[in-house]
């Protein structure tokens, strides 16, 4: 049952911060449209994600500016890339 909470926080804690970085880039709308689930959110807002990363260099990119911006420390390396450039 640990692993499976744990899951859930780590779940819990991206939808966070992807929800914290179209708010910050001013990507969600002041009216929000019925979704059933994070993939429908994620859907009605593709077009304007995918703006937004290709304006910073990408997604990985994207997640690592946020990160450092709202915590003011350097990114762990699970979400700056450099453990899958490590691991290859």
């Amino acid at each position: 049952m640990g692993a499976r909470g744990e899951r859930a926080t780590q779940v819990r804690h991206r939808v966070q911060m992807l929800l914290g970085v179209c708010g910050a880039a001013g990507v969600l709308p002041l009216e929000f449209k019925l979704a059933h689930s994070v993939g429908d959110l994620v859907v009605q807002h593709l077009d304007d994600l995918e703006r937004e990363a290709a304006a910073k260099g990408g997604v990985q990119r994207l997640l690592v500016e946020h990160f450092s911006k709202i915590y003011k420390v350097t990114a762990p390396r699970a979400i700056s890339g450099r453990t899958a450039t490590l691991a290859a």
